[in-house]
């Protein structure tokens, strides 16, 4: 009796939970097609496509040139359509379908548009073309003109259309042509510049920097400005164009940014630091062995640097206070090398002479030069011949001097 109850209960629970499961799994909707021209009459045999993340359907319109097609529930669909003799740029979007949903897509004839773009005199290549029907706000076609200033777009819906063209260095410019009746179109730019104010702090110290800012195009140098002491300076610079501008300033690195340059006068500032450095100073130049060196790192700005790793030889012997000095130990006699390290910044190598006061200078006692004893026999020998004789000369005729007075 107990088990009977048991599995009643049982089977009672999870009924409703496995026929819900069952009806969310298979849960769809059915999206109604209309296709019609551009007179409104029906298109039969063409084939529509619904497409959704994750999945499509696809079905061929009958005489009435409707189809029915089931989508999943909460779907995003976009529905696409083909036929032999009429065209269509862009899908079109349903948006989330929750319930049964009726949609009209409207195909049109096919034509080819030729757009030509000129500065008046000259054509003009690398131009960007952008096609968008004027009752709609995705473009139907994009593309580049050629060495010829031409660009064709291909397949479009006949109709209006706003032509927009674009190219650096000119101002941008659009029409509105029927493509319905012409094939064909012309568009005129002109070149022009627009003055971009330049500005350049150093923002530790919050001061102006005079300096050369390079601005540079599609990797190429343009032009270079010179801040004055303000750290300003205006320079005209192409309209529509995007720069790399450069700050050249010496110990700041090449800090650089990009620039657009659109249609209207602009102001670019530039807070930038100096690299990141770092000095290291000895308060002498020579220290006996056994004493201390004493030294004083700093940064890039001339502040102290605390807990910078101090080396000597390429080994760690001392760590800078907050005040950025450190005393070395000298140990052995020569030259010793210092430098200091923070991060991925390292000093330039100072060196320090290590001087041992009881240290041999090489010479042996008793021992000396050719040059010094020729020295000395010079100084004391008198026989050397010639100054030897010239004296005793001299002291004879001085001696029969005073014998002959007498």
């Amino acid at each position: 009796m107990y088990r009977f109850v048991l599995f009643v209960t049982v089977c009672v629970l999870t009924t409703p939970m496995l026929t819900a499961g069952a009806v969310g799994a298979s849960e769809e909707v059915t999206v109604s097609v209309h296709v019609v021209d551009d007179d409104g009459d029906d298109v039969a045999g063409a084939t529509v496509t619904a497409t959704w993340d994750g999945g499509e359907e696809t079905e061929t319109t009958a005489a009435n040139g409707q189809t029915l097609i089931d989508v999943p529930n909460g779907a995003d669909v976009s529905i696409t359509v083909e036929d032999d003799a009429l065209v269509q740029n862009n899908p079109r979007e349903i948006g989330t379908v929750r319930s049964h949903t009726d949609v009209t897509v409207e195909l049109f004839p096919e034509t080819t548009a030729t757009v030509t773009v000129t500065d008046g005199e000259a054509a003009i290549d690398g131009a960007t073309v952008t096609l968008t029907r004027t009752d709609d706000d995705r473009a139907a076609a994009t593309g580049t003109t050629d060495g010829d200033g031409e660009v064709t777009a291909e397949g479009i819906e006949e109709g209006r259309y706003d032509v927009v063209v674009e190219r650096t260095g000119y101002y941008d410019e659009s029409a509105v042509v029927d493509f319905a009746t012409t094939d064909e179109a012309s568009v005129e730019l002109e070149s022009g510049t627009v003055d971009v104010s330049v500005t350049v702090t150093d923002s530790y110290l919050d001061a102006p920097l005079e300096t050369d800012v390079g601005f540079y195009k599609d990797g190429d140098h343009d032009a270079t400005v010179s801040t004055d002491e303000d750290g300003q300076r205006t320079i005209p610079l192409d309209v529509n164009t995007k720069y790399t501008a450069v700050v050249e300033k010496d110990g700041y690195g090449e800090p650089e940014r990009t620039v657009d340059v659109g249609e209207s006068d602009r102001t670019v500032s530039y807070e930038i630091e100096r690299a990141p450095a770092v000095t290291l100073e000895s308060t002498n130049e020579r220290v006996l062995v056994g004493e201390t060196v004493g030294v004083g790192v700093t940064d890039e700005y001339g502040e102290p640097i605390e807990g910078a790793e101090v080396r000597l030889d390429g080994e760690a012997v001392a760590t800078t206070a907050a005040d950025g000095s450190a005393t070395v130990p000298i140990d052995e006699a020569g030259d010793r090398e210092l430098t200091a390290v923070t991060e991925d910044t390292t000093a330039e190598t100072v060196t320090v002479e290590g001087v041992d006061p009881d240290a041999d200078d090489g010479t042996v006692e008793g021992d000396e030069t050719d040059e010094q004893a020729e020295t000395e026999t010079d100084e004391t020998d008198d026989s050397v011949p010639g100054f030897g004789a010239l004296v005793a000369a001299a002291a004879l005729a001085a001696t029969m001097l005073v014998y002959s007075r007498r």
